[in-house]
Order: structure tokens, then C-alpha cells, then sequence
């Protein structure tokens, strides 16, 4: 039987701009603890979550769904996984992964994933090299990532409110449910 498909929620806890600076400032000191610990690089999971609320039941499926698709396409190419720390909190889920691998070769793997799977579009996954720059998508010749509603790129739409959060979220509502019916739950 197929279970309901998850409605619009804004319920949950608001997440202040401080609150979401805070915890990336707190993120940035766990990622070069990591670094200096292992000298490997790091894959960074979080969401692409618009709105105040960023932990819900959808958010956390989408990320259980994001990490074992990464876990999944990590143990394919034989990448060995050396640490990993994580949490659901209020500015909502998120993992960091010490990664075996080169990091242009992580990147390459990461940007299937998110272009490929149905539900690709929400996570955001960051690979950080040794010294713990981000790896862009142009390094691989890789357009920017386009906007969930049109097809201009999404940090321009992000950044000039052209979307209502609504119809943001609504969009998001839509590639979950699609994913869901796909599972057959």
C-alpha cells in the first residue's frame, strides 16, 4: 500500500539568518578538523531547503535518500569511506564524509548523482579538497546548477527572490512524492 504522499509543511521550528551563519562558521571548523586529521578530502550533504523551517520528515527523507545514493555510488567505485559525522538540527541535516579519493574524481561521481537521480536536484553535495576549497562544477566544465522553477541559474533566482517560497517549496513537494510513488511507499 502506498503511503501518503507528504504535504506541503512549514511546520517546525524557524531557523534564524544568524542560527544557519552560526552552524556554517561551526561546519567550516568540523570540515578542517577533518582535513587535518585525515588528509583525505571531504564530501559535504546538506539540502537545498528555501524557507525559515529546514527540519522536517521531507527534509529528513530527502537526506536519507541523498546518503545512501552517495554511500551507494561511494561503494561502487570502490571509494573507501574513513569518517563520517553528521546530524538532523534545527538549520536542518547534514553530513561530512573523509573520502578516500581524489577529489576531481568526487566531484565527477557527486554531479551524477545529483544530475541524474529524481531527487538530485534537492541535495547539495560539496567535495572539499586538501586545503578545503570547494571543487566546482566549472573545474569539470559543468554549467551552473539551474533554478528548481526555470531554467536560469539557480544562485541568480536564489539571490533576486524571482520565485515565491511557495512555489519553491511546492516544487520540492513534487519531486518527493514523484520519488515516493516511484518506491511504491
Amino acid at each position: 500500500m502506498l503511503a501518503p504522499e507528504f504535504a506541503l509543511s512549514t511546520n517546525g521550528v524557524s531557523v534564524s539568518l544568524a542560527q544557519m551563519l552560526d552552524r556554517r562558521e561551526q561546519r567550516v571548523v568540523d570540515q578542517q578538523a577533518l582535513l587535518k586529521r585525515f588528509g583525505r578530502p571531504l564530501v559535504q550533504l546538506t539540502l537545498v531547503t528555501p524557507g525559515p523551517v529546514k527540519d522536517t520528515a521531507q527534509a529528513r527523507f530527502v537526506f536519507d535518500q541523498g546518503l545512501a545514493a552517495l554511500h551507494q555510488a561511494l561503494w561502487l567505485a570502490g571509494h573507501v569511506v574513513l569518517a563520517q559525522q553528521g546530524s538532523y538540527g534545527v538549520t536542518g541535516p547534514e553530513m561530512l564524509m573523509v573520502i578516500d579519493a581524489e577529489p576531481l574524481s568526487l566531484k565527477g561521481m557527486v554531479l551524477q548523482i545529483e544530475e541524474q537521480h529524481v531527487l538530485g536536484r534537492l541535495w547539495d553535495v560539496d567535495v572539499l579538497d586538501l586545503t578545503g576549497s570547494s571543487v566546482s562544477r566549472q573545474q569539470l566544465g559543468v554549467p551552473a546548477r539551474r533554478c528548481l522553477l526555470c531554467d536560469e541559474p539557480a544562485h541568480a533566482c536564489s539571490r533576486s527572490g524571482q520565485h515565491a517560497l511557495v512555489d519553491l517549496q511546492r516544487a520540492i513537494q513534487d519531486k518527493v512524492n514523484v520519488f515516493r510513488r516511484h518506491l511504491g511507499r
